[in-house]
């Protein structure tokens, strides 16, 4: 695997990945399209999928219960939530009833209802754990097994203190933490459901109503893969200056108009995370739970799908 940082997010993403081949204006991009690997064909250079239970990004039913995926001009990676890094992936690195998104071009959405398609992109939402926390964990279970060993009243009191001291350390050394508890107000969470993702979404509402760039770029997880009518083969925009740069593109009178139609009351969590937006997908973007269990924004799509 190839070290780069979505998610889901998401996701969610920390190296640049730009999709190959610059497609029509006219044939926009669909993100998040939610799908379950039934088995890969490294034959054809493609695998099959089924729906996941939530459809694709409009929540409708899109791949049925198999539809093959033509991977053969797409780029597929992986966000790891505990490494924070975008993972470049091949085909063999996916495995039967792992949890996959799929970005689809418009007419390549219409054919998957057909039972076969071209991705443009695909993430790999299942969580791999890395080499170096399987490593920790194994010294966890080593530790917990020696001071279970042989250890007294006192001295279990005294393991437990200097535990909770280590990891109070951890959190204020940490300056992606305490970036992210002044950025992005709200109380932490352990899950997307338990968030509060309304209210979120409401935020991001009065942030385009107000077409605010620094406080949008203060909700991002960079980096945010942006696509716009400008550019709608989309990159991974590193940092908040490269955001700025695209206010314009991002703040349209039709992403404006997705982004305020949209009813945080009837948004709905998947493993893609939330879309805000159009009911057709595009223009909107998606949000999810960071690391740190922080709401972030993990993509932007400003491109407009042709009526």
């Amino acid at each position: 695997m190839i070290n780069i940082r979505l998610l889901t997010a998401a996701a969610a993403a920390v190296a640049l990945l730009c999709l190959t081949g610059c497609q029509p204006k006219e044939d926009p991009l669909h993100l998040g399209n939610n799908a379950i690997v039934l088995e890969t064909d490294e034959g054809r250079n493609g695998l099959y999928v089924k729906d996941a239970d939530n459809g694709g990004a409009s929540g409708d039913s899109l791949f049925g219960e198999r539809c093959f995926i033509d991977c053969s001009h797409a780029q597929l990676y992986y966000y790891g939530v505990d490494t924070e890094e975008l993972t470049e992936i091949k085909l063999g690195d996916l495995l039967a009833g792992d949890e996959v998104t799929i970005d689809l071009r418009e007419s390549e959405v219409k054919k998957a209802g057909n039972g076969s398609a071209s991705a443009e992109k695909i993430q790999l939402m299942t969580q791999r754990m890395s080499a170096e926390n399987q490593s920790e964990e194994r010294s966890g279970e080593s530790d917990s097994g020696s001071s279970g060993g042989g250890s007294s009243g006192g001295g279990s009191s005294g393991s437990g203190s200097s535990s909770s001291d280590d990891s109070d350390s951890i959190d204020s050394d940490s300056p992606r933490q305490a970036d992210a508890n002044t950025e992005v107000p709200g109380r932490q969470a352990a899950s997307l459901e338990e968030s509060d993702y309304k209210g979120f979404a409401k935020q991001i509402q009065h942030i385009f109503s107000e077409r605010d760039i620094e406080a949008l770029t203060r909700l991002c997880a960079y980096p945010v893969y942006v696509t716009t009518e400008a550019n709608t083969e989309g990159l991974d925009v590193m940092d908040a200056a490269g955001l700025k740069a695209q206010k314009d593109d991002i703040f349209t009178d039709a992403m404006l108009q997705a982004v305020a139609g949209a009813d945080p009351d009837r948004l709905t969590p998947s493993q893609a995370g939330i879309f805000v937006g159009s009911e057709s997908g595009s223009p909107g973007l998606f949000f999810s739970l960071a690391e740190d269990g922080h709401l972030r924004i993990m993509g932007i799509n400003a491109e407009v799908l042709s009526q």
